[in-house]
């Protein structure tokens, strides 16, 4: 049998039982033992067991996928993951999926003890569970208690480093970038954009490299770190994993030196509050009617490979005070991404995309072709059966990409619109609703026209077909419909 074998160590763990060489000796014994061949060694330092984007563990999962190994081999089965949810899924996908035996050196195992090995693998998959939890709690306390003595718990802001003693000392180099947003703020001529493309043209970054978007400059400025403090919030999580900020942030004296004057601070926070409370729209500002579903085709063909958000691209609606001018603005510039279409006129492509829906229209026999196209789709089997065949199908790719056994985002889109697609044309739509469907596309211009002294009225119409618009240079590339009328078009 072809073994691999998965070795995992945190930064607490680097000496003792979990070290990477005692390890990989209880496993080669092990699989001697067994006259087996151990062909890979899989090893991950300093790395948490809470998450599943972990480089080697990655490549585990693709080499299984390809049937490289016969079996994986870790020294106890916390290696794989200290979450059992996250415990449960990594072994259901490489047994069930991909074939592959999983075994302890230190455990029983369902591959190895069957029914009890099974029962035993789920008791010590709750008791990692709880020992990183209680690990996470005790991790809170200390946290705590170091803020309360005046140490900053994470990355050093912009401005400042850390010393031996982990206290923040002030970066000679970035202080003085950090001083100058502070005073270009508080003279009310700069908006938190200008002053992240000042500090870019400037040279400088952030702590991770990256170019100073609108967003990091709103925080930065809003820092009472600057002033002195260090901040202490309880971690929490939503249901769903996500990190939950509704406990209440503490403000305590720190050990560092301020880098900005407590007046200088405070009248950045003023001219914040001029500017919020100066924000008011115009009573005559204008209906967008592609408002929250047009995007920036550039920024959508280039999603950059660390971001995962379905809205990237997105434009925001905007005109001045008056309402004169009025445009979708593309955001890239707000985050320090580089885009060619700063923005383009709401009314041009407003214009476009209403022409384009005039010249929809239904074939006469549009009902009969989707009949005859479900049928194809179908073959032999029941209209029911192949919906939750679909259904089931998705539901296990969203699960894995969820989770990170799947790391293809191109092929998993691709696959998931393709499935997505054929349920729209098997889901058995009441045909009043397509017919209502048909009659809107097909007299678009009349039902349009009737609305021409109600805009907001424009708007639903639009946006009750139309999902999503995507533009380039002011033209409209490409525009998706809602499901029904993307059947009767069909």
């Amino acid at each position: 049998m072809r073994y691999a074998a998965y070795i995992r160590i945190s930064s607490d763990e680097q000496v003792g039982n979990f070290s990477i060489d005692a390890q990989r000796r209880a496993i080669e014994t092990w699989v001697e033992g067994r006259a087996g061949e151990l062909i890979r060694l899989y090893i991950d330092e300093a790395e948490t067991g809470k998450t599943a984007d972990r480089a080697e563990f990655l490549q585990m999962r693709r080499d299984a996928s390809k049937g490289r190994f016969d079996a994986l081999i870790v020294h106890k089965f916390d290696r794989l993951a200290r979450n059992r949810t996250d415990a449960l899924a990594i072994k259901s996908l490489l047994r069930r999926d991909y074939g592959i035996k999983v075994f302890s050196v230190t455990e029983p195992s369902e591959d190895s003890d069957g029914a009890i090995g099974a029962l035993i693998e789920g008791i010590m998959e709750s008791a990692a569970e709880w020992y990183s939890r209680n690990l996470s709690e005790e991790t809170t306390k200390g946290k705590r208690e170091r803020a309360m003595q005046g140490y900053h718990n994470n990355l050093a802001p912009f401005g400042y480093d850390k010393n031996e003693e982990k206290v923040l000392v002030p970066n000679e180099r970035e202080m003085i970038g950090l001083v100058r947003a502070f005073e270009l703020y508080a003279t009310g001529s700069y908006s938190d954009n200008q002053i992240a493309r000042e500090l870019n043209a400037g040279g400088f970054s952030t702590k991770k490299g990256k170019p100073f978007s609108t967003e990091m400059v709103r925080e930065m400025l809003q820092n009472r770190t600057y002033i002195g403090l260090v901040k202490y919030q309880k971690y929490a999580q939503h249901g769903d994993g996500r990190r939950s900020w509704a406990n209440p942030v503490e403000w305590i004296k720190g050990r560092h030196v301020e880098l900005v004057p407590q007046a200088l601070f405070d009248r950045c926070q003023e001219v914040r509050l001029q500017r919020a409370s100066s924000h008011n729209f115009h009573p005559r500002h204008r209906i967008f009617l592609l408002s929250n579903i047009i995007y920036c085709a550039e920024c959508v063909a280039n999603l950059p490979s660390d971001v995962q958000d379905d809205n990237y691209g997105k434009m925001r609606a905007q005109s001045n005070t008056y309402g004169k001018n009025q445009y979708y603005r593309c955001r890239a510039h707000d985050f320090g991404r580089e885009c060619s279409q700063t923005s383009v006129r709401a009314d041009i492509v407003e214009t476009q995309v209403v022409h384009i829906l005039k010249n929809l229209n239904p074939p006469a026999n549009w009902h009969q072709l989707m009949v005859e196209s479900m049928g194809q789709l179908l073959g032999d089997k029941k209209l029911d059966e192949r919906l939750a065949e679909i259904k089931e199908i998705i539901d296990r790719m969203d699960f894995r990409w969820d989770q990170g056994f799947i790391t293809d985002k191109e092929t998993y889109l691709e696959q998931r619109v393709r499935l997505q697609e054929e349920m729209e044309r098997l889901t058995p739509i009441p045909d009043d609703d397509l017919e209502v469907a048909a009659d809107l596309l097909k007299n678009f211009d009349s039902h349009w026209n009737a609305l021409k002294h109600d805009r907001k009225g424009q708007q639903e119409l639009l946006q009750f077909i139309v999902s999503r618009v995507w533009v380039r240079d002011s033209q409209v590339v490409a525009l998706s419909l809602r499901p029904n009328y993307h059947i009767t078009l069909r």
